[in-house]
């Protein structure tokens, strides 16, 4: 089709009333069909559209990125005070020593991991629990909920962070929440825990001992627990 024949289609479509939105593009010839169009018939039959559909708007272009692909710790943790985060380390040394003495940790976990787990920075920290699940999902759970007498959280909020996740990603288990599996002396457990983990609870310091004697014996935390021991000392 020369130039010339396609402006005459072109206005004859204009004429005849036919409306067309898009990009037109008249690909086949149609020079047997001009005068079709001319005595008043309709002779352009194939109008064609080159423009490629526009994506849905509903439709992402890019996958969001995750962090680095490590699950999340417990921002324990509180850098701006040297002070509290040394008790902190302290406290956090202390129940690595309990949970070894307990038989909740494979002798493979080191301190350091126990250490980063509690740092707030995602990673996988290769603890190996060896308690039941039930324990370490109440434990987490309790944590995450547990306030100081201030009635602040002494593990900062993370957006996505529960109990469950952690239990998961971090440990590799499904959560289990049925506390009836648990028994009073995992109950115990998980509240001495949680006591060491409060830097405001002091280490009851053993009689007869020195300023830096203190006695965290199963036995001193069951009457501090009980109200039968006031803690006096504290790391």
């Amino acid at each position: 089709m020369t130039q010339e024949e396609l402006q005459k289609a072109l206005e004859a479509i204009s004429k005849s009333g036919i409306t067309v939105n898009g990009d037109l593009v008249l690909s086949k010839h149609v020079e047997n069909e001009i005068g079709n169009v001319e005595d008043g018939g309709i002779g352009i039959q194939y109008v064609y559209n080159n423009t490629k559909p526009k994506a849905s708007q509903n439709k992402k272009t890019k996958e969001k990125k995750t962090s680095n692909g490590m699950p999340k710790t417990l921002k324990y943790y509180t850098h701006s005070n040297k002070g509290v985060l040394s008790r902190q380390r302290n406290r956090v040394n202390l129940v690595f020593k309990k949970w070894n003495e307990w038989g909740w940790l494979d002798n493979q976990t080191t301190a350091n991991d126990f250490d980063a787990f509690f740092e707030g920075e995602p990673r996988h920290c290769n603890i190996v629990f060896k308690k039941n699940t039930t324990v370490l999902s109440v434990f987490l759970r309790d944590l995450l909920d547990y306030e100081n007498s201030h009635k602040e959280k002494i593990i900062s909020k993370q957006t996505g962070q529960s109990a469950t996740s952690l239990v998961k990603e971090q440990f590799g288990k499904t959560g289990n929440f049925e506390e009836a599996r648990l028994t009073d002396d995992d109950r115990f457990k998980i509240k001495a825990t949680l006591y060491i983990l409060n830097t405001e609870n002091p280490i009851v310091h053993r009689q007869g001992g020195d300023d830096n004697d203190y006695d965290t014996s199963d036995a001193a935390f069951q009457a501090v627990l009980s109200g039968q021991l006031r803690s006096t000392k504290g790391i």
